[in-house]
């Protein structure tokens, strides 16, 4: 009796491990633009998808040598939307092959994810609306010494594929940028369509009109109207959902194909595995 009961803590546990390492699942972090350049205070935009949208157990870092010195500095963290956040630090970043550190903890021992090059952002200035939300707690931004070099590959751009066993994959691409979670929308604008419309003929029909792609334009319908989606799932449209269009402050964020196609593919994943 006393075995059984043992293995049935043991496997109730195992299946907690489990389902915390599942929550704690990275689809993809890649840096959206900076808004500081070199002698700056840091200032940067980043694309986040997780698996439960919880950025709670993320650490954020940038890393560059100071006299000699590696040197880090933690960043603040302030949501922006569902996958997007805004960076910010207090110190000078005074070396041009800087780095952006991202961390997970995990079990109380922090997990490297990504290292990317900062330099290699697109340098943007385009405001994004922020949602009303606390910024994610942080420590300190005083600069510390770094712990021992960490071996990553660090490429023009790095987006972070989570795989089987919790592997990281680190893989080439653009700068993303993601829809905000709270619509914002044009004043006594609708979107013109009818119950057999899909999301991608009515982004087919107003790209132009909207100077975007299919995809920035799915991305812009998306973020403007999320509660005629069921679940808020991007690939459950409501037939008889009314559609209002998207700001212009929202379409600004969606003027690169190939990366707004990557957003989409990569929040469409995630949506359909729910």
């Amino acid at each position: 009796m006393r075995k059984r009961l043992y293995r049935v803590l043991f496997l109730v546990f195992g299946l907690c491990v489990n389902a915390q390492q599942a929550l704690a699942q990275v689809n993809h972090v890649s840096i959206n633009s900076r808004q500081s350049e070199l002698n700056q205070q840091p200032r940067l935009k980043l694309n986040v998808v997780a698996q439960n949208d919880d950025l709670s157990q993320l650490s954020f870092y940038i890393r560059q040598q100071v006299d000699g010195d590696m040197q880090q500095q933690r960043l603040s963290i302030q949501p922006i939307n569902r996958f997007l956040v805004q960076l910010n630090g207090k110190k000078l970043v005074t070396d041009r092959y800087a780095q952006l550190v991202i961390t997970e903890n995990q079990q109380n021992k922090a997990v490297l994810l990504a290292v990317l090059a900062l330099f290699d952002a697109p340098l943007s200035f385009t405001s994004a609306a922020f949602i009303e939300a606390q910024p994610l707690p942080s420590s300190s931004n005083q600069p510390t010494k770094a712990p021992r070099p960490v071996e990553a590959d660090v490429t023009n751009h790095v987006a972070v594929t989570v795989v089987k066993n919790n592997a990281v994959k680190a893989v080439k691409t653009n700068t993303v940028s993601e829809p905000v979670l709270q619509p914002r929308t044009s004043d006594n604008c609708q979107i013109v369509k009818d119950n057999s419309d899909t999301l991608w003929r009515i982004a087919d029909r107003y790209k132009e009109q909207w100077n975007t792609s299919v995809y920035g334009a799915m991305l812009a319908i998306f973020e403007a109207n999320m509660l005629a989606f069921s679940k808020q799932k991007i690939h459950l449209l409501l037939k008889d959902a009314l559609l209002v269009c998207p700001s212009t402050e929202i379409l600004a964020q969606y003027d690169n194909k190939a990366v707004d196609k990557k957003v989409f593919e990569v929040i469409e994943a995630k949506h359909a595995a729910r």
